[in-house]
């Protein structure tokens, strides 16, 4: 019994121990794990371990070096620039997936092509939720050995079958607008796909935080066809300083954030885009390193207190967030970009980096630099840097499809394609986009269009009109090779073939552009858009609403001292810029002369400084404009423009009434405001004064916030402060003043004086007092 007792317990022992290492029965089993191996990333180009010296604020504080040490150079650093970010909604990671299709800088009708098989695809793609503008101007190249190396013969041809419009998002960004003077935060236009009908809203909002004042912008949205809903664009004016500024997209728009840090005030750099507008190039991105400038037309935005160290282009007269001007320079052929600050002389070096471009045989018209016409057998791609990891180059058409050009790229070497054979189609408009290998958001996306041969003719020098006769109807003249061409135009247009594959547009003499499209029946893809301007010479006054080309007679009584009278002159050439001068003459007898002021394709002159000579010369009077290239200042013409007739006489007002004449509502006050700038630049004792002043006008005038009592207050308030200024001025500083036409300004503070006398003294004893601030 005791031995039984005994092995029982040891077989209990036993059975203990075993279960030890025992599996249970049930066991949950885990999958497997796949262990991939990380990838090595490998850095292309180092970056210097010293930061980038940026543009000091007027805050801080710099000291003076000698002249040859006076220079704070900033390095280049190979990046790419990508002017507007378009993001793809789905991405497959087992699949190489082509580039967005974009908007043609053609900007005819948007029709979308069909979804090829990868885009119908569910995506298990991970959107990235922000995203830094500074930061998408820096993308480096990314390693990934494991990406199949293609020939560069290897070309693949995709054509979708199927309607359908994927969701499209732009990002935002920053526009000036050169014919106003005028910045925009821009949203651009968006679509995106509804499942359902009752699913569309009937706006979309945009979260917008800008220097650091939030608010809730509301956007009108339309139902397309098959779903589809397009998102209006919305322009934002930015009326002060840019500094800051993020944007969260709803979720029908992915629900990204964007946003943009401008670490520094003194400087913005807007990308000649065409039309008289600009992008604005990111300068910085979120560690505060400077992203290289392109080798483009630019148009810099500086701070008064800063000059260009190269001499610029056009220099823009009117003046921009109140301290700022405009110059537009042409990069092309320069390394850097070299400013200076005017108070310390110290010099800053911005680098400049060349970008991609396309090389052909070019045919002009208006998109010549945006989206290039091509004709013949051939075209280049240049790379501005080499790339050892090699780009995959695509080429789309929004209709044909697309086609891998090549997979492995190094740049080095032009990338040479052979027309029609390396397109989607036999012609057309197309977008080429270069990526990384692993990649399908393009480190550069370019525009061009190819026909196998067309002719344009039409006037591409300045039209000087003959005054007495005016404008007369011009010629385009459109020629093509082979059979079955069309061409699509306005119905208020006339057109006439004149022989086989050759017609010939109208243009009346009211009209500067026209637009076209050329195709082939039963080909769409091959739809090719054309814009065509004119360059006549058209002027018109303040008083006047139509551009003409004849001879106008202003009556003599139209002229009232005080008030502003401008005369505007049009090139309709945007690629050239002239020299204008106004001669003011009698008999053939020269009496004075004065030079128009630029703004774009526009220059104006003010009137009313012909005033005295025309009140002291009794005769009939001529204006004719001298025009001259400035490239080469060779007369191109004078016609003569305005005329004022000898029987009627200019009323001034007579010294027993001059109290009644109403100085305060005729005075042009941005003639005022440019007066203090110049005094606010020039001599430092008065800017705090001008300054302040400035802000009233700003601030109190030209937002328009106010009732139109209080507005007529601060007008009343600000031409006293500024006149009081301006008197101070001429009498400290006398003939060393550069304003034109002190002679005007004194008899204005005469007419001042004797209407209120009270208020003007007051301002000017405080000034001659040097209190900080004018009362």
């Amino acid at each position: 019994m005791m031995t039984f007792n005994l092995f029982n317990k040891f077989i209990l022992w036993f059975k203990k121990i075993f279960n030890i290492f025992l599996k249970p029965k049930y066991e949950k089993k885990e999958p497997p794990v796949k262990v991939t191996p990380k990838k090595k990333l490998i850095e292309l180009i180092p970056l210097p371990e010293e930061k980038q010296q940026g543009i000091p604020s007027e805050e801080e504080p710099v000291e003076s070096k000698p002249p040859e040490e006076n220079t704070s150079e900033v390095p280049l650093k190979k990046i790419e620039i990508e002017p507007q970010i378009e993001h793809p909604a789905e991405e497959e990671k087992t699949k190489k997936q082509k580039p967005y299709k974009k908007n043609a800088p053609t900007g005819g009708k948007k029709e979308r092509g069909k979804p090829s098989e990868d885009e119908k695809k569910p995506s298990d793609f991970k959107r990235r939720k922000e995203i830094d503008l500074g930061d998408t101007q820096r993308r480096k190249p990314k390693s990934d050995k494991s990406l199949k190396q293609a020939s560069p013969s290897e070309k693949t041809n995709k054509v979708p079958k199927e309607k359908g419009v994927a969701l499209r998002v732009e990002s935002p960004f920053v526009e000036i607008d050169l014919d106003e003077a005028k910045i925009f935060l821009i949203m651009p236009k968006q679509q995106f796909k509804s499942s359902t009908v009752s699913n569309i809203p009937q706006q979309l909002n945009y979260n917008l935080e800008l220097n650091g004042e939030e608010q809730t912008i509301s956007v009108k949205v339309s139902e397309e066809e098959q779903g589809t809903v397009k998102v209006e664009e919305k322009r934002i004016e930015l009326e002060k300083l840019l500094k800051n500024f993020q944007v969260v997209f709803s979720d029908e728009l992915q629900g990204r954030t964007y946003s943009y840090k401008h670490s520094n005030g003194n400087l913005y750099i807007f990308i000649a885009i065409g039309n008289n507008r600009g992008r604005m190039h990111y300068l910085y991105d979120k560690e505060v390193n400077i992203n290289p400038i392109p080798k483009r037309d630019v148009w810099i935005l500086l701070n008064e207190d800063f000059e260009l160290d190269t001499k610029p282009d056009v220099i823009e007269e009117r003046w921009v967030w109140e301290e700022y001007r405009l110059f537009r320079v042409n990069l092309k052929e320069m390394n850097e970009l070299v400013i200076k600050n005017t108070k310390t002389s110290k010099k800053y070096k911005l680098s400049c980096k060349p970008t991609f471009s396309i090389e052909g045989q070019v045919t002009e018209d208006d998109f010549k630099d945006q989206m290039p016409l091509l004709i013949g057998e051939a075209l280049k791609i240049k790379a501005p840097r080499g790339n050892p990891y090699g780009w995959t180059v695509w080429i789309q058409n929004k209709i044909a499809g697309y086609r891998i050009i090549t997979e492995n790229w190094s740049g080095v070497e032009p990338l040479s394609l052979r027309l029609p054979d390396d397109l989607p189609c036999e012609g057309g408009e197309f977008q080429v986009d270069i990526c990384q290998q692993d990649s399908r958001i393009p480190d550069e996306t370019l525009f061009f269009r190819w026909l196998p041969f067309i002719e344009l003719n039409y006037p591409k020098e300045l039209i000087i009109p003959n005054p007495r006769q005016g404008h007369k109807s011009a010629f385009i003249n459109v020629k093509v090779s082979g059979e079955g061409w069309a061409l699509n135009y306005g119905v208020d247009r006339k057109v006439g073939y004149i022989e086989s594959n050759s017609v010939q547009i109208e243009i009346r003499p009211e009209k500067n552009t026209v637009r076209f499209s050329i195709t082939k029946k039963g080909k769409p893809e091959i739809l090719t858009n054309f814009q065509i301007t004119i360059p006549r010479l058209k002027w018109k006054t303040s008083k006047h609403e139509a551009w003409n080309g004849k001879f106008q007679n202003i009556k003599r009584d139209e002229l009232i001292y005080g008030e502003s009278f401008y005369l505007f002159i049009c090139t309709n050439d945007f690629n050239i810029r002239y020299d204008l001068s106004a001669i003011l003459e009698t008999n053939g007898q020269r009496l004075q002369g004065e030079k128009f002021n630029q703004q774009g394709i526009n220059y104006n002159l003010e009137l009313n400084q012909f005033y005295d000579t025309i009140k002291q010369n009794k005769n009939a009077l001529r204006l004719k404009i001298e025009i001259c290239k400035t490239k080469d200042y060779k007369l191109l013409g004078s016609p003569e423009v305005l005329y004022f007739d000898a029987k009627q006489a200019i009323q001034k007002p007579s010294p027993t009434n001059i109290v009644s004449y109403d100085l305060i509502n005729t005075l042009s006050l941005p003639k005022v405001c440019f007066v203090l700038h110049r005094i606010k630049t020039i001599y430092p004792k008065e800017k705090l004064a001008c300054k302040e002043a400035l802000q009233l006008y700003y601030q109190e005038i030209k937002t328009k916030k106010r009732t139109k009592k209080n507005i007529s207050m601060y007008k009343k308030a600000f031409v006293i402060r500024s006149l009081a200024i301006i008197k101070f001025t001429i009498g400290n500083y006398v003939d060393k003043i550069p304003i034109k036409g002190q002679k005007k300004w004194k008899r204005r503070i005469v007419l001042l004086q004797q209407t209120y006398p009270g208020e003007l003294k007051n301002v000017f004893d405080s000034l001659m007092r040097g209190d900080k601030y004018a009362p």
